[in-house]
């Protein structure tokens, strides 16, 4: 699944926009950040204030023209333009005055699953107060008032919570700052809601978990996807739940592009087009020395590319086709390289991490002269631009990369995310690799966090620390990801061991 922080769904809603109508109720999402196109819907539902409502009972609105929703489908390809508005109508009762809490469900071919939750008011909303009156005439009439940066006291496994993104330049640099930092750049939204024990739906939500959770960073997305296929489990006697209706896997054998000409017709954002006003606004809140982690994801330059066409049609078109390949390509790689420039301009960043998996765990998707042709020519002018920016470029590739860590370096990386325990041995990366790489991640996603016990991640925390963080140039993490498949619990113990027992010099 597309991963989309929940202060960016929150930002698609049109506040407001909840009002009754003749024949029950309506309310409205806009497109602000990046257009979009997708083939079709399914398994469309709706809660309000906990209440389902039949799919019969909703009616689709996109640019002025009502959609059919056939038997909870939306069977055509809609193009969502930047600005466009998506109205859901809901016939049945008026609902009364006050705060109301909306939830949509719905899965795409493109994006697989997706859960949206907002809130809204409908009457009269209550007026400032007379101080709060003064105020808006002192800042402008009853425009914004500047917002604050967030202060979050408390501890975590034991040490206070302060946030400073210098411990991770540090090990960035390959030294030894005043502890391990953590590092993750991907939590699941259930994650972060159990982890503070209420829902997400605004920056300041997602900034406070990252600062609890004790990061000295908030990774920001600016939103570019390409269209894929992708397909989610079926749920024809209902039993699965909500997460597992929603969790969807890529399609390997069939892509939407297959030539040229769907490269041509497919409405891809321009790169001036992408949205970074969620970097402004998480700028505004950070404390001061926290910073932003810049995400060139999800799958940027060749997993968008492998990814549109299905891996399978891409290999094939290697060969038979590489007119389609060297297009696509050219067509994502040169729109990362804009977006990374204008990354680079942006205030409160302090290093840029991409994801792109080019391997598994028995070597690369596909060989390593590909990428040498195609992808690392990319990656190095992503390199230069953040070099220049004096921007660390964080890497994340699962599986073994043994065959192209040089060819990483040589692009500019500075650093390697996760190391998968049965692709690779990270005591054997940090030994060949620790004098020009960083190296985070190891703690093992496929058993220790999501099926072992609290003890087991703490055992193996204190090894990985034992192993890899003497000298520096070590970040704990999981081995891929936060996926809402990890027990809370075992993701608490691991952020907790790592602050208990990071502390330099390591005396494990």
């Amino acid at each position: 699944m597309v991963y989309i922080p929940g202060f960016l769904v929150s930002k698609v809603y049109e506040r407001g926009s909840l009002r009754n109508t003749e024949d029950g109720f309506e309310f409205c999402f806009t497109n602000r950040m990046t257009p979009v196109r997708i083939s079709g819907m399914r398994d469309i539902s709706l809660e309000v204030d906990g209440l389902h409502y039949s799919i019969n009972k909703l009616r689709l609105s996109l640019g002025g023209r009502l959609r059919n929703l056939s038997g909870g489908r939306l069977d055509e390809v809609v193009s969502f333009a930047r600005n466009s508005k998506l109205i859901i109508q809901v016939a049945g009762n008026q609902l009364p005055d006050g705060k109301h809490f909306i939830k949509i469900n719905f899965i795409t071919n493109e994006y697989g699953g997706a859960t949206l939750k907002v809130s809204d008011t409908i009457g009269e909303i209550e007026l400032p107060s007379l101080w709060g009156r003064i105020k808006n005439r002192i800042t402008g009439t009853g425009k914004e008032i500047q917002k604050e940066p967030l202060s979050i006291k408390g501890e975590l496994g034991g040490v206070p919570l302060d946030p400073d993104f210098s411990r991770l330049e540090a090990v960035l640099r390959r030294e030894e700052p005043d502890r391990v930092p953590l590092f993750e750049a991907e939590i699941a939204i259930p994650i972060q809601e159990w982890f503070l024990g209420r829902e997400i739906s605004s920056a300041a939500d997602e900034l406070e978990f990252y600062i609890r959770a004790g990061y000295d960073f908030v990774p920001v997305l600016p939103p570019f996807f390409s269209p894929r296929l992708m397909r989610t489990a079926s749920d024809t006697d209902g039993s699965l739940n909500e997460a597992a209706r929603e969790r969807a896997w890529l399609t390997e054998s069939e892509g939407i592009i297959k030539s040229v000409k769907d490269i041509e017709e497919f409405p891809w954002p321009s790169p001036e087009e992408v949205d970074f006003t969620s970097f402004f606004e998480m700028a505004e809140l950070l404390p001061p020395k926290m910073k932003i982690l810049g995400m060139l994801s999800p799958a940027a330059i060749f997993g968008n590319c492998s990814q549109a066409m299905g891996l399978e049609n891409f290999s094939y078109a290697l060969y038979d086709d590489p007119v389609v390949v060297e297009a696509l390509f050219e067509l994502v790689g040169s729109t990362y390289v804009q977006i990374t420039r204008r990354l680079a301009q942006i205030p409160r960043v302090g290093a840029v991490f991409m994801s792109d998996d080019l391997a598994f765990t028995e070597g690369t998707l596909v060989s390593p002269q590909v990428y040498r042709k195609y992808v690392f020519p990319w990656y190095k002018k992503i390199g230069e631009i953040l070099d220049r920016a004096d921007l660390p470029f964080i890497f994340h590739s699962d599986g073994k990369l043994w065959d192209v860590l040089d060819d990483l370096i040589d692009c500019g990386v500075k650093a390697i995310h996760p190391i998968e325990p049965q692709a690779m041995d990270i005591v054997e990366v940090k030994k060949r690799y620790g004098g020009k790489l960083c190296i985070f991640g190891n703690i093992d996603l496929e058993y220790t966090l999501t099926r072992g016990t609290v003890e087991d991640v703490e055992r193996q925390v204190k090894k990985r620390i034992k192993e890899l963080a003497h000298g520096g140039g070590y970040g704990l993490a999981a081995s891929n990801s936060i996926p809402d498949y990890v027990k809370p619990e075992n993701y608490r113990a691991m952020v907790e061991a790592g602050k208990r027992y990071g502390k330099y010099p390591i005396r494990i």
